[in-house]
């Protein structure tokens, strides 16, 4: 199985997992249908379903269109009226199987309050659209600042070597604000840096591992995190106060 970035906007990427043998592929989060219509025609592929990760439009706008390109394709998602029928809700206790890939599904809530993930144990392939991004993580929209805690949390448990497929190609923007977190940090120094070659575009996937080291949001618990946060004026140090100044001082970075 090859697992192939889609662009699409001006920052998401339409993950899309390629069975070259039989021809056949899945995508995750399809927020435009276009670019995937393209990158199938080139490749002669057929869409057999199609994963979604939470409600939001430009992770989900694209499917009606899809469908009726490839109508026998399948649509998984988390239990959620936002998203429009016909779809297959699912919840943690599911797991979906194509093509000798097993999907388990893992509540995440934080961004939105119905947020899901996928993960793939064979290819350690984690598919968490917007709740963990490369150096940083998802706003809060319909969820709670303590779901996305938890549920960052809880993915920082997985194993090092799961590779992290972020719904956006967020990464520069959020090593910009480790840095000013962690100034000594030379992780995050050296993965900036990688922005400088010319032909550097897609920073994905990352790996749970390397996002222990650079994401500030996985490090709460760091002694140069928590001074940090102690410097913009927190109080308590326990993790859930220092990921609350984090996330707060993320929202007004630029």
């Amino acid at each position: 199985m090859n697992i192939i970035p889609v662009p699409a906007f001006s920052d998401n990427y339409i993950w899309t997992l390629v069975n070259e043998e039989q021809q056949t592929a899945i995508c995750v989060d399809p927020g435009q249908a276009q670019p995937v219509l393209s990158y199938f025609k080139t490749h002669k592929l057929r869409l057999d379903g199609i994963l979604l990760t939470h409600h939001h439009a430009d992770h989900i706008g694209g499917v009606p269109e899809l469908l009726n390109h490839f109508p026998l394709a399948w649509v998984y998602g988390p239990k959620d009226q936002r998203i429009p029928q016909p779809f297959h809700s699912i919840t943690e206790s599911d797991s979906i199987e194509w093509l000798g890939c097993h999907f388990k599904v893992l509540e995440i809530p934080g961004h939105t309050s119905s947020h899901i993930c996928y993960f793939e144990p064979q290819y350690e392939a984690l598919f968490c659209g917007d709740t963990l991004f490369s150096a940083g993580c998802g706003r809060v929209f319909d969820g709670s600042l303590e779901a996305l805690f938890a549920s960052l949390t809880r993915l920082g448990h997985l194993p090092g070597s799961t590779k992290v497929y972020c719904g956006h190609e967020y990464t520069l923007q959020n090593l910009r604000f480790a840095n000013q977190v962690e100034p000594q940090n030379t992780d995050i120094q050296l993965e900036m840096s990688k922005f400088n070659q010319p032909d550097y575009h897609c920073s994905l996937p990352s790996t749970i591992e390397k996002e222990k080291r650079i994401n500030p949001f996985l490090r709460t618990t760091e002694p140069s995190v928590i001074q940090y946060a102690v410097n913009r004026g927190c109080s308590l140090v326990e993790p859930l106060r220092v990921f609350r100044q984090l996330r707060e001082d993320k929202n007004n970075f630029s």
